[in-house]
């Protein structure tokens, strides 16, 4: 399967809120990070389990919008809109996943808050 395709995947299971299919497109070795500092979010896929299922539970109009995605063989970038982020917060992110053997083994996380009254275009 491709990249971009197995990212779209994994885009829609973050947005049903289904922890265990979202889970199941993560390499057994996978990481996630804020991209500037380096800052650990999680690390494995019962760690991810637990920040992503309180993220899901707390969240309940937690959804991405995917404005822009490049891929370059197995590295996919995205400019995300992030509604209902955690403690209600709309976030406008650029994440970058690295595959391996068709598995999200690294995400890392560019993140700002975006004032609501604040309009993104699609590119």
């Amino acid at each position: 399967m491709k990249a971009s395709k197995i990212i779209h995947k994994f885009m829609a299971a973050y947005n049903e809120r289904n922890l265990e299919k979202f889970v199941s497109f993560m390499h057994p070795e996978f990481k996630s990070y804020l991209y500037e500092s380096q800052h650990c979010l999680c690390s494995g896929i019962a760690d991810a389990r637990k920040v992503y299922g309180k993220r899901f539970s707390e969240n309940k109009d937690l959804f991405v919008t995917t404005l822009n995605r490049m891929v370059n063989d197995n590295v996919v970038v995205e400019s995300q809109f992030i509604e209902g982020f955690d403690e209600g917060k709309t976030i406008h992110a650029i994440a970058i996943f690295e595959l391996q053997n068709n598995k999200v083994k690294r995400a890392s996380f560019v993140r700002r808050e975006v004032p609501i009254a604040e309009n993104i275009s699609v590119l």
